[in-house]
């Protein structure tokens, strides 16, 4: 019987790079070249997973910012206003970047640890836009992309954790350290640049040559489970040895989030990371259990807008963020 590492996984996603042979890159292609490229992607895939096209240059900038929340398009791809565009499915698990650093960037975005799943979802687009596009590609080094680091399979696993016992134990200090000695990535939710809040850690594999898509999934899979187990260890560990202590930290964060006026965004996502602690130790007893990772996804400030409707300024924005945090938890408690 599988373990379930559902209060540690968060989300599993693979993305493919591919650049279309004897065209330009983005970041040397000009105005009309971009739109033929866009155009080629776009019946390579159409009528697939029910896709729908969003062009960079039409889309409302406030929108592109509530798709760069969701993680299915870059700020990058954002900049691209003359010719970037992404085409997403219906369920928003698949998004197909096109013209961002490289000609296409697909990706699959499914919660929980699903590599293999997420990649048998988007190793069937990619084959589709293999099939109808000539796709630049050598025998010997494998897909060539716009940056050196994607050369060959032009694959990226990352698995999104929450890992707040190997955190307060300290023992995520020594993980990090051994994962990028073995060539894996450990970033903050946000990608590069971001640090660890909410205990959330996000683990990619840095090289793309030398071995299979299938054999780089297993890896990160095989490290992530191991990962998984030692977040369990810690988290018994850690109720052992200080619980009344955790119990604080918890309670505070709930008091705080259902007591507050003003909410600021890392604030939130701070104290969110503590309640979710909580959640997964059993301190704190919700009636769904995920729903510190519903209201993370609907209570960044751009998402938070196309909720709240007529916001004008900050202030507005984190007493919204702050009445709607404490009336969803404290309709979801158990007592």
């Amino acid at each position: 019987m599988a373990k379930d590492y559902s209060s540690i996984v968060v989300s599993s996603r693979v993305r493919l790079s591919r650049c279309l042979d004897g065209v330009p890159f983005p970041a040397k292609m000009d105005e009309l070249t971009g739109k033929k490229v866009i155009r080629k992607v776009y019946n390579a895939i159409s009528g697939e997973d029910d896709f729908s096209l969003y062009v960079m240059k039409d889309l409302p900038k406030d929108d592109a910012y509530v798709m760069q929340e969701k993680h299915l398009i870059s700020h990058d791809l954002i900049e691209n206003v003359e010719y970037g565009a992404v085409m997403i499915n219906a369920d928003e698990t698949i998004s197909i970047m096109i013209n961002e650093e490289d000609h296409i960037r697909e990706q699959c975005l499914i919660p929980g640890l699903c590599l293999e799943q997420a990649y048998q979802k988007l190793n069937r687009i990619d084959q589709q836009i293999c099939k109808k596009i000539d796709i630049a590609f050598d025998q010997n080094l494998g897909f060539l992309t716009s940056c050196i680091t994607n050369v060959g399979t032009g694959l990226r696993v990352s698995v999104m954790l929450f890992l707040p016992a190997l955190t307060l134990t300290k023992k995520i200090e020594s993980i990090i350290t051994n994962l990028r000695k073995n060539g894996l990535a450990v970033r903050g939710a946000y990608g590069e640049s971001t640090d660890y809040l909410g205990y959330l850690y996000q683990i990619s594999n840095e090289r793309t040559i030398g071995k299979t898509e299938e054999d780089y999934i297993r890896q990160i899979n095989s490290i992530i489970i191991q990962i998984c187990d030692m977040e369990v260890d810690a988290r018994k560990q850690l109720l052992l040895s200080r619980e009344n202590e955790v119990r604080d930290v918890v309670g505070r964060a709930y008091g705080i989030l259902t007591n507050c006026y003003l909410l600021p965004v890392e604030e939130f996502m701070r104290l969110a990371g503590e309640i979710k602690m909580g959640i997964a130790l059993n301190l704190v007893r919700m009636k769904d259990n995920h729903i510190v990772d519903k209201l993370l996804a609907n209570l960044a400030p751009y998402t938070l807008l196309k909720i709240a409707g007529n916001i004008t300024n900050l202030q507005d924005e984190q007493k919204f963020r702050a009445d709607y945090v404490a009336k969803v938890l404290k309709s979801n408690r158990i007592k």
